[in-house]
């Protein structure tokens, strides 16, 4: 998405709510909050006692009918474990690293290994089959859409009589709609935003409070607002605690970004560990020109001062102190 289609979502964010078009004219689609979240949580319970008390299995009896037939294994559900676990590992390495060729094997594994654990989840759900948690989860997305269509002056589009009434093919076209205006708030494009200069211009003038850049309390604010003012303050936090500057190919990409700021970290831990906090004149095992370039470790002006390191230890240095400095 260009950045004027970040800034439009941008807007809309703000805004707390998106404009539709459907077969009822021009329609508001209110973004929750955490009071609407409440609410919804108090139906899905009453849904899904329904769904019991109808006869319909829980997820769990299902999954034990499964295990009990043999139809799903205990060691297949040890291979989803591990799998996430493996998940987990590959991108605590990766935040370890500071070699871009290392980085990109890790991206690819990770790709992989995600596929993998898709593949594997959606068998068992497909298995699971329809049980009472789906049951109230379907319900639960009908009560979304009664609560989400809104006219222009801030009234719920339909009655409950009148949504209770509303044929199977509207309901599905209204959850076409929401969905579709809904899917342009991912995860990614907030991230996106958090990054993008007419989101950090203004940002950065708050200080870190919700109330001054919403106007409005924490408790009212939207999941989207709440989303991305965290993804706002993680990436500013990278920047007030990164010694160097980040190259501009990187600001406008939040992984990268993550990246970029998590290799910087672990490039110092390894240089702080070389020289126990002496200063070292030795290169990065491993590392390119192009990733200390990345790193902002490739200044030529950036020498060893043997005059300064002596003043500093007294005058004199010893063969120790030498050896310190050349990264032996």
């Amino acid at each position: 998405m260009e950045d004027g289609g970040l800034k439009v979502v941008f807007s809309e964010v703000l805004r707390g709510y998106t404009l539709a078009e459907t077969s009822f004219g021009k329609v508001k689609i209110k973004h929750f909050n955490n009071f609407d979240s409440a609410e919804l949580d108090i139906k899905n319970r009453a849904f899904y006692e329904k769904a019991v008390a109808s006869g319909l299995p829980s997820r769990k009896e299902r999954i034990d009918y499964l295990l009990k037939e043999n139809i799903w294994t205990e060691k297949k559900n040890r291979e989803i474990i591990e799998a996430k676990s493996y998940i987990v590992g590959l991108k605590n390495s990766k935040g370890k690293t500071f070699i871009q060729g290392h980085i990109d094997q890790l991206n690819k594994e990770i790709e992989e290994n995600q596929l993998r654990l898709s593949k594997m989840e959606l068998e068992k759900e497909e298995l699971i089959g329809f049980t009472a948690e789906a049951y109230s989860a379907r319900r639960i997305n009908e009560h979304y859409m009664y609560n989400a269509f809104m006219t222009a002056e801030d009234k719920y589009l339909f009655t409950r009589e009148e949504f209770e009434e509303l044929r199977e093919g509207t309901i599905t076209e209204l959850i076409a709609t929401y969905n579709e205006s809904t899917q342009k708030f991912s995860s990614d494009k907030l991230k996106k935003i958090s990054v993008s200069s007419f989101f950090t211009n203004m940002f950065y003038l708050c200080e870190n409070n919700a109330h001054i850049f919403f106007g409005k309390p924490l408790v009212e604010l939207t999941f989207y607002q709440l989303e991305l003012f965290g993804y706002g303050r993680y990436h500013k936090s990278m920047l007030d605690n990164s010694e160097k500057k980040p190259p501009e190919e990187v600001m406008s990409s939040p992984d990268k970004l993550v990246e970029w700021f998590e290799s910087s970290q672990s490039a110092k831990e390894a240089l702080d560990k070389t020289d126990q906090g002496e200063g070292t004149a030795s290169s990065l095992v491993g590392a390119s020109k192009d990733d200390l370039k990345r790193l902002g470790l490739d200044n030529p002006n950036e020498t060893i001062s043997l005059a300064k390191k002596a003043a500093a230890k007294g005058g004199k240095l010893t063969m120790e102190d030498m050896m310190k400095l050349h990264g032996v």
